[in-house]
């Protein structure tokens, strides 16, 4: 089955809430980005599975955009971030009727257990940090041998770019680290082990593709 095949499940437009001025909730809603912007949760469901799981933790949900899909996926959805917009968060969730633990938290100091979840998402995060050894370290430990972790990431080419510049973003400032270094410490990590890749557009390689997600297995 094509990786993309399956509609994204998103709140309706304007529920979900922009949580600072870089949110880029509304990309998934406008014509000329939607598609780009629905594509990379697509891939990250397709490519974490149908589950179900235990207990998932999303690090750092943001606008909770994807949590409508990760609730099928889950009996027990958590999700983690740093911003003020937490109560509209669970308001949108309140009326999907959707239950999520949200905490306040960095990903460098998740607050939860060793082994609490089995399964653990994180779309358009890494690629803002220097310290991705600290951060893996971290999604590591709360994964329980065998726990399924997901990372989405932009892929760093001219194309993307000049995306970004046309956005208003110095793309080097905007993201310190590249698809290559994500992905290059993600395979050297001692307890994460990268199974499975996917990019889109899937018709292009992977240097000339725009968005890219590794499923990684915790051991």
């Amino acid at each position: 089955m094509p990786l993309l095949s399956s509609p994204i499940l998103l709140p309706p437009r304007g529920l979900a809430p922009k949580t600072e001025a870089d949110d880029p909730v509304e990309y998934y809603y406008k014509p000329l980005t939607a598609r780009l912007y629905r594509a990379r949760l697509a891939l990250a469901a397709a490519v974490l599975g149908p589950g179900p799981y235990e207990a998932l933790l999303e690090v750092g949900y943001g606008s909770g955009i994807f949590f409508p899909e990760l609730a099928r996926r889950t009996r027990r959805l958590v999700g983690i971030d740093i911003h003020d917009e937490t109560d509209r968060v669970r308001a949108m969730l309140s009326e999907l009727r959707i239950d999520a633990e949200l905490q306040d938290a960095s990903l460098f100091e998740l607050p939860f257990a060793d082994g609490e979840f089995d399964a653990l998402v994180c779309l358009s995060v890494l690629e803002h940090v220097n310290d991705l050894g600290s951060a893996l370290d971290e999604f590591a430990r709360v994964l329980g041998d065998g726990g399924t972790a997901v990372i989405g990431f932009p892929v760093r080419n001219a194309v993307t770019d000049a995306f970004f510049r046309a956005v208003g973003y110095n793309p080097r400032e905007l993201h310190p680290s590249g698809h290559a270094e994500i992905l290059a410490a993600a395979r050297r990590h001692p307890r994460l082990i990268v199974e499975r890749q996917a990019h889109f557009p899937r018709a292009l390689p992977l240097a000339l593709s725009a968005y890219a997600v590794c499923r990684c297995r915790a051991t």
